[in-house]
């Protein structure tokens, strides 16, 4: 950048002679005797094969870009398939393993007598659920194993042939596209029933019983009756134990409140539907074990793909809150489990004080007999010896009376 000064020289040093040869040169062409004229063909024509050679090469990387993605798809699409083959032989034996239980449950019911219509009812809505089933899986699932096994048929004998007629291959594609509708109206209405039952077994209150999970908690401030209804022999102890079991439970009270107010402010399902919410933690289920290679990519690639209208953000964010009340559960399953072992601890505490208490009182009473006993002996004895001590004078002044009697006896008498 030149300043002030440079400027200045710059225009003193510029010259009115310079502004008039210029302009002849303009007038008579600007070096028409040392300039070439333009070759305008030769220079389009490199353009152009710049510019094809520019589009071949956007078409290579382009074509590249499409290798790597559809190679990447690939990968992660093997990566969900082998995670998808670690979780189906789970889910078959547990499929497996409930229709034993419910099958050995049934044959374990046996009717008390005739008059058990129950019993009789339940055989019967089993056989007949068994019987809607097989004919379920006959109408639905017979077909598109029989087109398949026509397809491949097909395939087969077009291999080994030349030609193949389109009106065949029309008839086929008319009956897939049947086979597939039928499918469709099938699944919609497999997924109406089951809407329709989860709603009433949620309107009766059944689900936890199902899932298995409670929320009842043991009530901390409920007092042992082992110490209320105790024959303690020291009221005193009695009452200082009882303290002590309140505020023991008086420590929990708090913590456990506030952990159950902090999962009943949330939402049931966090503002999403049953049924995405369900899907959403079984998809992250799946995803969850850390021997899974690049678990976290490979679980959100997989939610993006099950919600599509749903943001990765809202994703994500449905994940923390759902970490979150994970985190509170297991907060308020540990402070549950220190209070019932703490419980457990002074029961067993106050128990055993309360045994010494029985036996200390025992061995009271039992001295106390003792003491009282001994005090009896040591009266008896004292009153023996009282009485002895009063009769031994008459006897001594008897022994003394009796021989000078008798001296006195003796000198009076006087032989004939």
């Amino acid at each position: 950048m030149m300043s002030g000064k440079d400027l200045h020289a710059f225009v003193i040093n510029y010259r009115a002679e310079d502004v008039e040869k210029l302009t002849v040169r303009m007038k008579n062409g600007l070096g028409s005797s040392k300039y070439k004229p333009a070759e305008y063909e030769r220079l389009q024509a490199i353009v152009d094969a710049k510019r094809l050679e520019s589009d071949l090469i956007g078409q290579k990387v382009q074509k590249t870009r499409c290798t790597a993605k559809a190679t990447k798809e690939s990968s992660v699409l093997r990566q969900h398939r082998q995670v998808w083959s670690r979780e189906c032989p789970r889910l078959q034996k547990a499929e497996e393993k409930a229709e034993d239980d419910i099958h050995d449950f049934l044959e374990m019911i046996r009717p008390n007598d005739r008059t058990d219509t129950a019993t009789f009812s339940l055989q019967e809505s089993a056989l007949l659920l068994e019987r809607e089933r097989e004919a379920f899986r006959i109408a639905t699932v017979e077909p598109v194993h029989h087109l398949k096994d026509d397809l491949r048929f097909r395939l087969g004998e077009i291999q080994h042939q030349s030609n193949a007629s389109g009106s065949n291959w029309e008839q086929v594609i008319q009956q897939i596209h049947f086979v597939k509708s039928q499918q469709d109206n099938i699944t919609a209405k497999l997924h109406a029933e089951y809407l329709g039952l989860e709603e009433e077994i949620t309107g009766l209150e059944l689900e936890k019983y199902l899932t298995g999970t409670s929320d009842n908690l043991v009530d901390i401030e409920e007092l042992p009756e082992e110490v209320l209804d105790s024959d303690c022999p020291y009221p005193e102890l009695q009452d200082s134990l009882i303290q002590t079991f309140q505020s023991l439970a008086e420590r929990y009270h708090s913590r456990i409140q506030n952990l159950r107010e902090q999962l009943q402010t949330t939402h049931r399902f966090f503002g999403w539907c049953a049924d995405e919410h369900q899907r959403f933690q079984f998809t992250l289920s799946l995803y969850t074990p850390p021997d899974v290679p690049n678990h976290r990519t490979l679980c959100m690639d997989m939610l993006q793909r099950l919600f599509p209208q749903k943001t990765k953000q809202e994703l994500t964010e449905h994940e923390r809150v759902l970490d979150w009340q994970r985190f509170t559960q297991a907060q308020l399953k540990v402070v549950t489990q220190q209070w019932q072992r703490d419980h457990e601890e002074l029961l067993a505490r106050a128990l055993f004080t309360l045994q010494e208490a029985r036996h200390a009182h025992q061995e009271e009473l039992e001295l106390h007999r003792d003491r009282q006993s001994q005090q009896d002996i040591c009266l008896h004895l004292r009153k023996k010896f009282v009485w002895r001590l009063r009769q031994t004078p008459v006897c001594a002044s008897t022994a003394f009376i009796i021989p000078a009697q008798r001296h006195s006896g003796e000198a009076r008498w006087i032989p004939p």
